[in-house]
């Protein structure tokens, strides 16, 4: 049922108050047309949206100490290596004469 439909037949009705649970149908009927050809008119651009690569990933739960182990690891090293990449204060004297 097209929207230019409905608003036709929606004049065309007596002045009378169509019922509140058939209108709620009738709106849930047209959300799910709508949201259906919405749904399907995407799928062809979902094809292009696998190649991204994730880039979230949920932090483990406290029960799991190893894996806590191996990230407290693993941020110790990244944080060493950015520490190393930084100047220290003999560096950055040099730097400003």
């Amino acid at each position: 049922m097209d929207w230019k439909e409905a608003l036709r037949r929606r004049l065309a009705m007596p002045d009378t108050d169509p019922d509140e649970q058939e209108l709620k149908d009738e709106e849930m009927d047209l959300f799910t047309k709508y949201y259906s050809e919405w749904k399907g008119g995407r799928k062809t651009t979902n094809e292009l949206y696998r190649s991204i690569p994730r880039f979230y990933y949920r932090l483990w739960a406290e029960d799991e100490v190893l894996l806590q182990k191996l990230r407290e690891e693993s941020r110790a090293v990244f944080l060493q290596r950015k520490s190393r990449e930084l100047l220290d204060n003999e560096e950055l004297q040099v730097q400003r004469k």
